[in-house]
């Protein structure tokens, strides 16, 4: 499945820790305001006050079109890796840095003492919330988690799985998850790569459905999910089925996939675009041959079709007899 023995190990040491209970997930200290509770290590006090900040902003934020209800949020930061992996339940294996429960309210952080340098925490802390608000404005069984996923990304400004250059080179190479299988990919999580690829995907979905449908449709779409199927408020409020948004996504991948890659201006950059000119260069070609052949089929149709008097003469029924 693309994860080595240290990583089933890690796995392992997750469910065990889920086993006993969450000996190692019990709060040291509590920072409580307002519809939050968040629980921490006494070495992450500093952290956990940036967290309540960054929660308080995203809750204004999103109020518009996701209002946040009564029941408070639990938000628990792990200071350990073999916490979080415990916390992590089945995407133990999985390089993310926060997994929610939004039926339960809860969130789970890796500290930013365990990310690497540079990681967005706030991000991070923003794209969980979503999760838990969805859940609360949505119903999330008919709301595709690909369109789940891309939301989250899309209001938490997440370009680290998502950037246009990822989904050009999935493209060229042939790695883009077909529709029915993209939700699939989340549900089962395979290597960080395909994680990683599904998310990218998923992001650039979301953002070319609210390009093609405006702001106000897409959130009508997406809300829309709380009374109806995915495909009916597509319909509703987009005017399209979800089939026909993909056969669009899909004939827009060439435009974003040239303007990412010109965008780089590295070697590797100049490369692919070679290699695109290359692949529209055989595309007109074969395109061309097809054609040839179909003209080619005409023409011997033409030849083989029965003798007609009819079609050269005014008065064949007298040449007939």
């Amino acid at each position: 499945m693309g994860y080595n023995q240290p990583m089933k190990l890690r796995r392992v040491i997750g469910f065990v820790l889920i086993a006993v209970g969450g000996v190692l997930t019990a709060p040291a200290e509590i920072l409580a305001q307002g519809p939050f509770i968040i629980d921490y290590d006494v070495d992450d006090q500093t952290i956990a006050e940036d967290t309540l900040s960054y929660l308080q902003a995203a809750e204004a934020e999103f109020a518009p079109h996701l209002p946040f209800g009564e029941e408070p949020v639990k938000i628990r930061i792990a200071s350990s890796l073999n916490e979080f992996l415990g916390l992590s339940g089945t995407y133990a294996h999985v390089g993310v840095n926060g997994v929610t429960r939004a039926s339960q309210n809860l969130i789970a952080l890796k500290s930013p003492r365990l990310r690497t340098l540079g990681d967005d925490y706030r991000g991070t802390v923003r794209h969980e919330l979503v999760h838990v608000l969805l859940h609360r404005n949505t119903n999330t069984t008919q709301l595709p988690r690909w369109l789940n996923e891309g939301v989250c990304m899309l209001l938490a400004n997440e370009l680290r799985w998502g950037s246009t250059l990822q989904v050009a080179q999935m493209h060229l190479s042939g790695q883009m998850i077909p529709l029915r299988d993209l939700d699939r990919a989340f549900a089962m999580p395979g290597s960080d790569h395909q994680f990683g690829n599904a998310y990218a995907q998923a992001l650039s979905m979301t953002r070319e459905l609210r390009d093609q449908v405006g702001d106000e449709a897409f959130w009508a779409v997406v809300l829309g999910t709380k009374d109806t199927s995915f495909a009916a408020a597509l319909q509703a409020h987009g005017d399209m089925s979800p089939e026909e948004f993909w056969k669009r996504y899909s004939a827009s991948l060439w435009l974003l996939t040239v303007i990412s890659v010109l965008r780089t201006g590295s070697f590797w950059g100049a490369i692919s675009f070679l290699c695109i000119i290359a692949f529209l260069v055989r595309h007109w070609r074969n395109r061309a041959i097809v054609r040839r052949w179909e003209a080619e089929e005409q023409e011997e149709e033409l030849e083989d079709a029965p003798f007609d008097w009819d079609s050269i003469l005014p008065d064949a029924d007298e040449w007939k007899g």
